[in-house]
């Protein structure tokens, strides 16, 4: 009995100095952790355009400072996290899913540099010439001429791929020989048009720039939406292990309480004489394991709830209360449901679809620009000419001088073999692009089939794990009972416990499980964040962009 109390005092002294040691090592880490936010997060306030996660590291450093320096409360202020939470906080602050954020922005960019291509276009010209030439070799008259032009023009693409141009031009000339002077203006107006017939006709082909930045938007949109799918996920799953976690040292704490228990009625029994002392030992190891096991239940949350504070960036040492919630269950959706969905939001069905989208259009415009180049150019004009220029414009008015033009232009490489290959090229990538699409729905049907077995496994492994415990809670209940009568063994009591502990264990391994199968069928739906209430999606990011850049 001594030789047990000794090692027990042992015991608990080197438990105690464990903790002790951790709680040193933890608040170091703590304080310099804190310090490196503090640092980072005062840098970050003194920006001009601070987010709104770096302002809440300021105040969550200078929080954290505070209550080092000041003391409190011992126990910090839990916060409440429900599986909704964890999944809007994790998207809200992941910093690769804000990086990914400017993709669409800059995107948006891209667009309104290609409508770019409808701007009009002014040009102006100012020139001033002029010369001497001797009439002779022998001749003492020069001729000196003097030109002096004024031009704008403006020119206008038009949808059907034609370019409008309007030019307005002024020219003026002065020739003195001799005694004689020449001087006139000749002011003129032109309105022009050049119109392609084979090559370039057509809005398609004139805005084919427009579309495939609206598909490159689409894109950076998708792969948006696919990063905030994994991050969603991973926050759920990360979620749910802490929720075991914790269940499983629930589960821990009991089982070491009945050790206790079982121990200590020995003790009794020993002492009184109607048990065998060796019976302790027994029960002295059933103890010593279960405290083991508690201490490896204990590391193991507080493991999962470090990689949850860090997936949801929250500060180290945040309390986290998880409230006790029902776990989800909804009814399990037909496979047709579900691949019906999973078509429609999957974000890599959009991209590979929409990349679909781009390679057939990409075909047809080449094919267009395949073709020679046949344009029908016109033009027409009036002139006006007069000594002075408020005359000559005058004269322009009247009409008497007009001018006019209509003609074809026609262009063609000969062999055109670069053309060809472009068609060839846009042709293959197009089948690529049918391949893949294809290939993708065929990997989400078997995705989302497998998820649905699993759903229905874990399903019915719960119903099994449940009743597992009820058997065992019976079963450990006549044993203690029949170890008071002394009908059993101390190992008997301690297997039976064993045995709830692991059907206990079974069971919220069942329910994580489930749970599992559930983030992975959702995702594979791409309905994820939709069930967990997120409404930011890649349409607002996507409106986002474009007001920023207009």
């Amino acid at each position: 009995m001594a030789l047990f109390l000794v090692q027990r005092l042992a015991n608990i002294l080197a438990f105690e100095r464990r903790s002790i040691r951790s709680s040193f090592v933890a608040l170091v880490r703590r304080t310099s952790q804190y310090a490196s936010v503090a640092r980072l997060a005062g840098a970050a306030h003194r920006r001009s355009r601070c987010s709104g996660y770096l302002r809440d590291a300021t105040l969550a450093a200078l929080l954290s400072l505070g209550a080092l320096a000041f003391p409190g409360p011992a126990v910090a202020e839990p916060t409440r996290l429900s599986v909704d939470d964890a999944v809007r906080i994790a998207v809200e602050r992941n910093l690769g899913l804000q990086v990914e954020t400017y993709n669409p922005a800059i995107a948006a960019t891209d667009i309104l540099r290609a409508r770019s291509i409808y701007d009009p276009t002014l040009e102006a010209l100012l020139d001033h010439r002029g010369g001497n030439v001797q009439a002779g070799p022998t001749s003492a008259f020069v001729d000196r001429t003097r030109f002096f032009d004024v031009n704008a023009s403006l020119d206008q693409l038009l949808s059907t791929g034609a370019t409008a141009s309007a030019a307005f031009t002024n020219f003026w000339s002065k020739d003195n020989l001799g005694l004689s002077t020449s001087r006139y203006a000749q002011p003129e107006l032109t309105l022009s048009l050049s119109q392609p017939l084979l090559k370039g006709l057509g809005k398609r082909v004139t805005e084919r720039g427009i579309t495939t930045a609206d598909d490159a938007m689409d894109l950076s949109l998708a792969s948006w939406n696919q990063k905030a799918l994994d991050t969603a996920a991973e926050a759920r799953n990360r979620f749910l292990t802490l929720v075991k976690a914790r269940e499983s040292l629930a589960t821990r704490k009991a089982s070491l309480a009945v050790a206790r228990r079982v121990h200590e009625e020995g003790e009794a029994r020993v002492n009184a004489g109607v048990l065998a002392a060796f019976e302790l030992q027994t029960s002295e190891l059933g103890v010593l394991q279960r405290e083991k096991d508690l201490l490896d239940a204990e590391l193991a949350e507080r493991d999962a709830a470090d990689q949850l504070r860090l997936t949801l960036h929250l500060p180290p040492g945040t309390v986290l209360e998880l409230p006790d919630t029902p776990w989800t269950d909804v009814p399990d959706p037909s496979e047709e449901e579900a691949l019906g969905v999973a078509l429609r939001r999957r974000p890599d069905l959009s991209k590979a679809r929409t990349s679909l989208r781009t390679a057939e259009f990409n075909e047809q415009v080449s094919g267009n620009l395949a073709l020679p180049a046949l344009s029908l150019e016109g033009s027409a004009g009036v002139t006006g000419i007069a000594t002075e220029y408020g005359n000559a414009i005058d004269d322009m008015r009247t009409g008497k001088n007009p001018n006019w033009a209509v003609g074809l232009r026609f262009s063609v490489p000969l062999g055109n073999s670069a053309a060809r290959a472009d068609v060839a090229a846009a042709r293959l990538k197009a089948s690529q692009a049918r391949a893949g699409v294809a290939v993708l729905e065929e990997a989400a049907g078997l995705e989302i089939r497998a998820a649905l077995r699993a759903l229905e496994t874990r399903r019915k492994q719960d119903e099994v794990a449940r009743k597992g415990v009820s058997v065992a809670e019976t079963r450990l209940a006549s044993f203690l009972k029949r170890g008071k009568l002394g009908l059993s063994t101390t190992k008997d009591v301690l297997d039976a416990e064993a045995n709830l502990t692991q059907a206990r264990e079974n069971l919220s391994g069942a329910r994580t499980d489930f749970q599992s199968a559930l983030t992975s069928l959702w995702k594979s739906t791409g309905e994820l964040l939709d069930r967990h209430g997120v409404v930011i999606d890649g349409n607002t990011i996507a409106s986002r962009a474009r007001k920023g850049t207009s």
